[in-house]
């Protein structure tokens, strides 16, 4: 089943129609993992929907989906492409120009998991759809952005058969 067909026909009226009133927005989730030096989640929308905070110099928009703060740092999604010789690997760019990932970033020494959610604007609490089980690798950065790979586990480099036909592991055989 596609994931097209899941989509509700407001989300795929804000994918494919240039005058719809809905935005579909992008929420990225990077899981919290201490042994990677996450201490907790993190969050980031490419679009916004309200101010969340503001100090005195600054002023943060984002999208409260589920009663979590997704501050608003424009990102782009870069899809794989179809070459079936290898393994898809979609780029994540974060324009983090106020520099509030980037320490995060620098202190990061493994690929931690990322959560991708799509919701609409006019209902951020309503998840469209979800996709699990990126992992976050090849981390570099400069000034203003912050480049990584989402790639999948590939499942191409483990053994098959995981054990091998003996008496040890398969006593009926013999």
């Amino acid at each position: 089943m596609s994931r097209l067909s899941t989509l509700s026909p407001a989300a795929v009226r804000a994918m494919f129609s240039p005058d719809s009133n809905e935005i579909l927005i992008t929420l990225i989730t990077i899981k919290a993992d201490p042994s990677i030096n996450i201490p907790e989640d993190i969050y980031v929308a490419d679009n916004y929907t309200q101010r969340l905070s503001e100090d005195n110099a600054e002023v943060y928009y984002g999208v409260i989906s589920n009663g979590i703060e997704y501050p608003f740092i424009p990102l782009q999604i870069t899809l794989p492409n179809d070459d079936h010789n290898a393994a898809p690997i979609c780029s994540l760019t974060i324009n983090d120009v106020t520099r509030v990932l980037l320490p995060t970033m620098r202190q990061i020494t493994g690929a931690p998991e990322v959560l991708i959610t799509l919701v609409l604007n006019s209902s951020p609490d309503t998840i469209e759809v979800e996709f699990v089980g990126f992992k976050l690798t090849n981390i570099t950065y400069t000034a203003d952005s912050i480049t990584a790979s989402l790639t999948m586990p590939s499942l191409e480099v483990e053994p098959f058969p995981a054990h091998a036909f003996t008496p040890a592991y398969f006593p009926g055989l013999f």
